[in-house]
């Protein structure tokens, strides 16, 4: 190669000069290795610089083989150097499923760790992605926001997950004893907006609760609040007088991602589960049932079966649009299982019940549930003017 008048066919070591930092030594041994294997051993602590020399030297089945090696391997520890290294190196399928990955684990199995490796543009796409397990309703979404805030601007925080959880709370209420002003509207709180945008408030001051947490907090600038409370009442008089019997079967699953309610919930061992999650929702009372005999998963309009401890909407008829999804996942974090429901339109009426999934049965528990359930037929320009 270096024969003739080339500089280098003088010398007994030739010194290339790499831009990418991320390129080790060892990896480009073992990416020039493999132009005589048929295979190559990646580890996890190599991966991301093999596939940067697989890059440079455009040896497509090295790539092809770092990024499924990737995708098997996703967990608390990876993810976020992942998804950078596929964004740099254009892996979009890892990107995928490392996006799908802290869609369906970030909110029930966060650590300090990722929660500071997550940026605030990653975190944005997380949250306002119609994909996100949320455990177990749309206000812990937001508990998990804001110790992810404190946690960014406190980077160096030692702890537990319960001192976490009670400092982040008490700074914030502190910042709001020393000036009125929401902590989302001042210079250092600012840059988190955004991801705080992707809560679905109008699904958040549906209890009294969250709201009362919401005011002690401070962090939401008040003016968020009244395109949700004016939306939040027209909805409520539309139900109540009978006007508004649920979203029609046509509804866009664009319009349904915008609308629906979140909730999730973890199904730890073999037993028969049956909850309900809380918050006003019309007087529509949504039992979830699951029977781990059968495998199946089901909700039931909920009229004169269980007590219940409000108002009852006593239609005839109410349609639903649901979507319900089910994972799994192995010990080291990596998604072993998914199954989805797709979006179903059902027309309920009183106590009646239906089947929203089987679950297959060699799935092992524990179970992660994901349901978004939209409840009132909402007009997508009014929805998108409370987001």
């Amino acid at each position: 190669m270096f024969s003739g008048q080339w500089k280098e066919s003088m010398e007994d070591f030739i010194s290339i000069q790499i831009p990418d930092e991320i390129i080790t030594v060892e990896a480009m041994d073992t990416a020039l290795g493999s132009l005589y294997r048929d295979e190559v051993t990646v580890s996890q602590t190599e991966v991301i610089p093999l596939l940067a020399v697989a890059c440079l030297l455009q040896l497509e089945s090295l790539s092809s083989q770092c990024a499924e090696f990737m995708q098997d391997t996703i967990n608390n520890h990876t993810v976020c150097e992942y998804i950078s290294a596929a964004r740099q190196y254009g892996e979009t399928e890892v990107e995928k499923k490392c996006l799908e990955w802290l869609e369906r684990r970030l909110t029930s199995s966060w650590t300090v760790a990722l929660l500071k490796e997550i940026s605030t543009e990653l975190m944005e796409q997380v949250i306002k992605s119609p994909g996100l397990f949320v455990m177990q309703i749309e206000i812990d979404v937001y508990t998990l926001l804001v110790i992810w805030m404190y946690l960014k601007l406190h980077p160096l925080w030692q702890g537990t997950n319960k001192d976490l959880r009670v400092q982040s709370t008490d700074y914030f209420r502190s910042k709001s004893q020393e000036n009125s002003q929401a902590f989302l509207e001042s210079h250092e709180g600012i840059v988190f907006a955004p991801a705080f945008k992707g809560l679905r408030l109008i699904h958040v001051v549906n209890d009294i609760r969250s709201m009362i947490m919401l005011q002690s907090d401070n962090i939401i600038p008040t003016g968020w609040f009244s395109p949700v409370y004016k939306e939040q009442w027209r909805k409520m008089l539309f139900v109540y007088q009978n006007l508004d019997h649920g979203p029609p079967e046509d509804m866009t699953l664009e319009h349904f991602n915008l609308s629906a309610h979140r909730y999730g919930r973890i199904l730890e061992k073999s037993m028969k589960y049956c909850w309900r999650w809380t918050g006003f929702l019309y007087g529509l009372d949504i039992i979830v049932m699951y029977n781990n005999r059968t495998r199946q998963l089901s909700l039931r309009r909920n009229t004169y079966i269980h007590p219940t401890h409000g108002i009852i909407c006593v239609q005839r008829q109410h349609s639903f649009m649901v979507k319900v999804d089910i994972a799994s996942f192995h010990s080291n974090g990596s998604e072993k299982y998914h199954k989805t429901s797709g979006l179903k339109h059902l027309a309920l009426g009183l106590d009646e019940e239906v089947r929203i999934l089987q679950v297959d049965k060699h799935v092992a528990y524990p179970m992660y549930i994901s349901a978004h359930i939209a409840l009132v037929n909402v007009p997508l320009d009014k929805q998108q003017a409370t987001e």
